[in-house]
């Protein structure tokens, strides 16, 4: 039996963010579907990871959001690899982390949006593994990737390498394709794919644990917790959206449940999208707009397939939408979530049901309408989902045959195609092309703040740096004078002063009659 070590952002008992843990989720189902395979997790928790998913689990090498003492770690566990022992003290992470990848034949690094100089520890852990990877003679690959948006400067090389030394690079929207080529994708095979979590499916038990959520026809509605965004507050951000579920609940008649992505599965409390939807509801001021449970991402998927439409800035509730063939309505208020919102819609022709926040009259409208147009609209998205599914099926072939090399000719296994779907149109809102740029306007916002914000960070660094410099100064000048005083205190110093005045005072003694002397012979 072969074994991979994969890495997914997962495995944490107080914290269940639902569309990383469907990536993961699938990423083993398809492993496992295909070959005798033991699967290494490296995961936030990994006794919690192991029970979750019954694989063996490793915790995380364990990176910082700062670069220098990140780039120091990542040395000296390259060190350690290359056979310096005392590089790493035996109870680093780490350790446990290189003996998963020499005892593997391959590793795969999961999805999703985690190569984003946003998130600087995401990529060191990543690229470090993958250091580790070949150093030990052993290949890796990504799959279900988005990149950046934003690759600051002092990331590029990092994330080149990264890429460039894979064996394959999938990325789940054409705004990565580019940056991939952009950044240098060297001799890794690079081919668009649906998020992995589109082929997750809900079994007959998850179908039955959602049944008292699926009595009466419903809008399902996901929102991020926080707006991510410097075009308007939190306040504001919370305020549309109370709005928005009144507005559906009203215009519509169905009931609009809130259904959390972030938040924490029992008996763990209750955290983000948990604590922020209630929120939501009682603002809107309507009985109809109702916070439910935390569910898993199979439970997501079966009360999904029962929807009358998706409604989000959860970038996954698109995707399971997609998959389900269930018309959905994106909303990307802040750069991150325009990029992977406009991808996972673009897959299934859903690009231009993906509509900024800042008009939520447009959103209603189109949801209306949405609503109206179910069957059709279903009926052209479930076409688009098997072909979807047909293709990452193949993908996934790929992905084994080129990892594990067990099929005959594996070397030789081209990556399979994407073939764009046809979009769908929206006649719901006026001058679509007007929305689109609104939401480029997000984009090329969100962009230069988040640039700006870098170079003010990049001169508070400069500033503390000197100010430590400073310090260190100030601390090196005290310290000299206290040995002075140390020194002056001393016994022995003390007589030589002694000395040393009453020589002073005899010099002076002996100038002045001298001086008294030439006087009086004149």
């Amino acid at each position: 039996m072969k074994r991979i070590t994969m890495i997914g952002d997962v495995g944490w008992s107080q914290f269940y963010h639902l569309g990383d843990e469907a990536m993961t989720e699938l990423a083993i189902d398809e492993l496992r579907a295909r070959a005798d395979i033991a699967i290494t997790l490296i995961a936030g928790e990994p006794q919690h990871a192991s029970e979750m998913y019954g694989v063996d689990a490793v915790r995380r090498i364990g990176f910082r959001r700062d670069r220098r003492p990140n780039t120091s770690r990542m040395k000296k566990i390259l060190d350690y690899v290359a056979g310096d022992r005392n590089a790493l003290k035996a109870d680093d992470p780490a350790i446990d982390v290189v003996d998963a990848v020499r005892n593997s034949a391959a590793v795969l690094i999961a999805g999703g949006g985690n190569l984003n100089s946003m998130f600087a520890h995401h990529i060191y852990e990543r690229a470090t593994l993958a250091k580790i990877a070949r150093a030990l003679g052993k290949p890796y690959a990504l799959t279900n990737q988005t990149l950046g948006p934003l690759i600051y400067d002092e990331d590029r090389d990092i994330v080149h390498d990264l890429l460039a030394e894979a064996e394959f690079v999938g990325t789940r929207e054409s705004y990565t394709t580019q940056l991939v080529d952009d950044l240098g994708r060297g001799s890794a095979t690079v081919r668009r794919q649906v998020d992995d979590a589109f082929s997750l499916t809900a079994r007959d038990e998850d179908r039955s644990a959602v049944s008292d959520l699926t009595e009466r026809p419903f809008i399902l509605a996901s929102f991020a917790e926080k707006a991510s965004t410097p075009m308007f507050s939190d306040d504001e951000y919370h305020a549309r959206l109370a709005e928005l579920t009144r507005r559906l609940a009203e215009v519509t008649g169905l009931r609009v449940l809130l259904v959390p992505h972030g938040g924490a599965l029992p008996p763990a409390p209750e955290t983000r999208d948990q604590l922020n939807d209630p929120k939501i509801a009682q603002a809107s001021g309507h009985a109809e707009v109702v916070p439910t449970r935390m569910l898993t991402a199979r439970e997501l998927i079966a009360l999904t397939e029962q929807a009358q439409l998706v409604v989000g800035t959860r970038y996954h509730a698109a995707i399971f939408a997609g998959a389900a063939g269930i018309p959905s309505v994106s909303l990307a208020p802040n750069l991150y979530s325009s990029i992977r919102m406009r991808g996972a819609a673009e897959n299934v022709g859903m690009e231009d049901y993906v509509l900024p926040l800042d008009s939520v009259d447009d959103i209603v409208s189109t949801a209306v309408g949405a609503v109206g147009n179910r069957d059709e609209l279903t009926g052209r998205l479930s076409a688009q989902s098997q072909k979807r599914r047909a293709e990452h099926q193949q993908w996934w072939d790929f992905v084994v045959a080129k990892t594990l090399g067990d099929s005959p000719g594996a070397a030789e296994t081209e990556a399979p195609g994407f073939f764009h779907a046809e979009a769908i149109d929206s006649p719901y809102v006026d001058a679509i092309g007007v929305v689109r740029e609104r939401l480029n306007a997000v984009q090329n916002y969100g962009l230069v703040m988040a640039l700006k914000d870098r170079k003010a960070a990049r001169a508070n660094e400069e500033v503390q740096a000197v100010k430590s410099q400073l310090q260190r100064l100030r601390a090196e000048r005290d310290e000299a004078r206290r040995r002075d005083e140390r020194r002056e205190s001393e016994p022995a110093v003390r007589a030589v002063r002694r000395v040393e005045s009453t020589g002073r005072r005899t010099t002076e003694f002996a100038r002045r009659a001298y001086r008294r002397l030439r006087a009086a012979r004149r």
